[in-house]
């Protein structure tokens, strides 16, 4: 079962993602249906790089999760420039340019962003919000397993044992110490006969398989019923210790079985924001237009808004790599004596499993399946086998973080930064649903461009973004590092 805000509901997850598309439904048309061809913004949601009008603007049709995250976004942009809520015909019509031009920075960082490749990227309504991400924990108590206790945790992984879903019940309590007579009822039932073994860790008790109890007890009523669970005891002497009860049960009779609750927690974030001013001559756009036939304008507003953005895309890598807690893995790159460099090469494909490894053995659920590290590890991850290179990685003129690749035989996708920590790198987890990560980002506004002021012959604006991190479990996140390259 689901559970949100302490709340049970039987949505499933599928169900969860149709509520966040259709609760941004109505944003999503609005912003789909926006145009103004003097901007050069057209359908901002579906193009790939509006920013860019004057080069022209691909055409791409997004996941409808990340459509509504880019129109809610886009929303919050409008509340903060125009002091309204949601826009009508007659804001669009009354927009100035420069609040145009910021829906498609926002349109423009959300397509080409490879943040929520990495970790899941929920959008803010406010600047202090909620963040969402998946709880398992029993419904009810069975042995010495509590109601409440965390099964799989978010926060902290696995805390689960081997015998909840089993017929046997370990240490369930029966009662305090320093009593010698004992009447309770186990909570499952039937009991099969001969199971039964009560005790105070010094003293033992068992059934002999017809209802009477027999070892260390005293003259009295010493029974258990075997369908309802009933036990009245008396032990020979008085208990020096808590009394506990271990027993089987018959799991195809029985009424009750033991549960366990999904719960979809949530954490208060808020947002922080992070600023950039720009200042431009009019002479230099002008020189610009008159050699080219470009307006550099928008270009320079494109290099500042990818700016912000390759630095919160650092800022997040370096939040899972100082987060790490589910192991550190480290290959020695210098090949053992008699060994080919080209066969050694190849084993960092082990180092790379036995940090997943590492991360599986504290969380039990989790393999890593990102990968972030410097430059000058990729050629080793790139000799591994089963690595499938990304066919755009190019001279494209945009900096910062990229995806590189993917490792098939590990299902890792595989981000270069180049500005990240020498001879390391960082897996971290995203799953299939938003709600499954090592981290999440709360974006409230991605990027925020002030109105142009001009100045004589020069211009300025200012960008802002603002967003929260935070870190989910850091026991999903491993790092690996690199010797003697």
């Amino acid at each position: 079962m689901l559970k949100s805000a302490g709340q049970t509901t039987k949505k499933n997850l599928s169900e969860l993602h149709g509520q966040v598309i259709n609760m941004n439904k109505r944003l999503v048309e609005r912003f789909e249906s926006y145009t103004d061809p003097q901007s050069g913004v057209s359908s901002p949601i579906r193009c790939f790089d509006p920013i860019a009008a004057a080069r022209g603007c691909e055409v791409k049709e997004l996941d409808p999760l990340l459509k509504g995250m880019i129109a809610r976004v886009m929303e919050n942009f409008v509340k903060l420039t125009q002091k309204t809520g949601m826009l009508n015909e007659t804001d669009r019509g009354d927009m100035p340019a420069w609040v145009k031009t910021g829906l498609a920075l926002i349109s423009s960082t959300y397509a080409q962003n490879i943040l929520d490749d990495v970790v899941s990227v929920q959008p803010l309504s406010n600047r202090s919000g909620r963040v969402h991400f998946l709880d398992v924990q029993t419904e009810t108590a069975k042995g010495n397993i509590p109601m409440g206790q965390r099964v799989f945790n978010a926060l902290a992984g696995f805390y689960g044992r081997d015998d909840f879903t089993s017929h046997w019940i370990s240490n369930e309590p029966i009662g305090a110490a320093g009593a010698a007579v004992y009447t309770a009822s186990v909570g499952y039932t039937p009991v099969i006969p001969n199971t039964l073994r009560l005790t105070d860790g010094t003293q033992v008790v068992t059934d002999d398989g017809n209802g009477a109890l027999v070892g260390s007890i005293a003259g009295g009523v010493n029974t258990i019923n075997y369908l309802t669970g009933a036990i009245n005891v008396t032990f020979a002497a008085v208990t020096t210790a808590p009394v506990v009860a271990n027993y089987n049960y018959n799991i195809e009779a029985a009424l009750q079985l033991p549960e366990i609750g999904i719960t979809l927690r949530s954490e208060e974030i808020t947002a922080l924001p992070r600023a950039l001013a720009c200042r431009w001559s009019v002479q230099s756009v002008m020189d610009f237009i008159n050699d080219f036939g470009i307006n550099a304008e928008p270009t320079i507003l494109d290099a500042a808004g990818r700016l912000i953005q390759m630095e919160t895309l650092k800022h997040v890598f370096n939040t899972l790599r100082n987060a790490a807690a589910g192991g550190a893995a480290v290959f020695d790159n210098a090949a053992p004596a008699g060994v080919p460099y080209s066969f050694h090469i190849k084993t960092f494909s082990f180092t790379l499993t036995r940090s997943q490894a590492l991360v599986w053995e504290k969380t039990q659920t989790i393999m890593p399946n990102k990968l972030v590290i410097a430059p000058d590890i990729w050629f080793i991850v790139e000799a591994q086998d089963g690595f499938v290179g990304e066919s755009s990685v190019a001279n494209d003129g945009i900096a910062g973080p990229r995806k590189v690749g993917r490792l098939t035989r590990h299902n890792i996708d595989v981000y270069v930064d180049p500005t990240y920590t020498n001879f390391s790198g960082t897996l971290s987890y995203k799953g299939p649903e938003f709600v499954s990560t090592s981290a999440i980002v709360g974006m409230y506004v991605p990027l925020y461009k002030a109105p142009i002021h001009q100045q004589g012959f020069r211009k300025d604006t200012a960008l802002l973004s603002e967003y929260a991190i935070y870190v989910v479990d850091p026991e999903t996140i491993g790092t690996v590092s690199v010797i003697n390259v």
